[in-house]
């Protein structure tokens, strides 16, 4: 990341620390697909949808957004790899200044997108412990693929990180995780696989559907604990310890959000620093926005139109949500947050 980059997210996160009504999206989720080829147990997102962000659609959008303060887009699904121009898709990013991270299963494979994945700032690679395990998870697809990708990624000198959801079947399998990132040169981090009743998180499996993968609240906070004292050893974990300390103090994990303000931070402010555009062009404040608040079209009036005209007042103060957690304690400018994250990212 440019020093010019830096300075410019600096910038800002004072402006919104000390300015309630500055809005600015210093990082985009992008959904550039719902599609999924995989069938892991603990997501809904294996449905076909369709996909309205052309690669026409998403170069207005990255200038858009760039002109408005963007500079950092994740790309993300569904699988990115259904995407057949992904190559294109992470050029135009790449062209338009912005820093590009991607999430992946690495299925159907990598092969065909070696190029999209050399111009990456970040590549985060979905992957759930041992072989047998992952085969239960995510099915023998997701499995192998994760697998072929690791091998692709050390023989072309791609740089990549490890995320794992934490089920019932792989909390026993955190040392092997940490310890396969230190072997592969990686960084692992963890989420707790996340639920919602109702109506809420459209891409979240209903509590029902995995009561047999959900951790315990004591088996929750064993497993962070862990965590937390593997980082403070000096292992291969990419998440700041003032993230993992505040997931580790979260009251009750199966709510996803919370109507009381954090202890790190006075006020959520990646609702006003962050977005969320869905594959249909619906966009949001976060990703914990479906349940709140009313999205908007990019189509009814372009990017910049629709982002000004979010809600980003909620009820909702705190979330355990890995990405907007680490956001708010990063926009927040915590100091170990900040630290932990400059001694990681390129």
């Amino acid at each position: 990341m440019k020093a010019g980059t830096y300075l410019h997210f600096l910038r800002h996160a004072l402006q919104l620390r000390f300015d309630s009504s500055h809005l600015v999206p210093l990082s985009m989720n992008l959904h550039v697909t719902h599609r999924c080829c995989n069938r892991c147990v603990y997501c809904s997102y294996n449905r076909e949808a369709p996909n309205l962000l052309t690669l026409e659609v998403l170069h207005r959008v990255f200038v858009e957004a760039r002109k408005l303060g963007c500079r950092r887009v994740n790309l993300t699904g569904g699988e990115p790899l259904l995407r057949n121009d992904l190559n294109a898709i992470v050029a135009g990013a790449k062209q338009h200044g912005l820093y590009v991270s991607m999430a992946t299963s690495g299925a159907p494979g990598v092969e065909a997108h070696l190029e999209a994945f050399k111009q990456c700032d970040q590549v985060m690679l979905s992957f759930d412990g041992p072989y047998d395990v992952r085969l239960a998870l995510t099915g023998k697809l997701a499995a192998d693929a994760s697998e072929r990708a690791v091998s692709v990624f050390e023989q072309e000198g791609i740089s990549f990180w490890t995320t794992t959801v934490l089920t019932r079947r792989n909390v026993d399998q955190i040392d092997w995780i940490v310890d396969h990132a230190k072997k592969h040169g990686s960084q692992a981090n963890f989420v707790l696989l996340e639920t919602q009743d109702g109506n809420g998180l459209r891409f979240h499996p209903a509590p029902e559907d995995v009561r047999d993968l959900c951790l315990t609240d004591g088996e929750a906070r064993a497993a962070i604990g862990h965590i937390i004292a593997l980082k403070r050893a000096g292992a291969p974990i990419g998440s700041s310890l003032p993230y993992l300390e505040e997931w580790l103090r979260w009251p009750d994990y199966s709510r996803l959000q919370s109507v009381n303000r954090s202890s790190l931070y006075r006020e959520c402010i990646a609702l006003r620093a962050t977005c969320e555009l869905q594959a249909d062009g619906r966009l949001d404040a976060c990703s914990m926005a479906f349940a709140h608040t009313q999205g908007v079209s990019i189509f009814d009036a372009g990017f910049a139109a629709a982002f000004r005209r979010l809600c980003t007042k909620s009820a909702c103060q705190s979330c355990v949500s890995s990405c907007m957690l680490e956001s708010n304690l990063m926009f927040s400018l915590n100091p170990r947050t900040v630290w932990n994250w400059l001694e990681r990212i390129r």
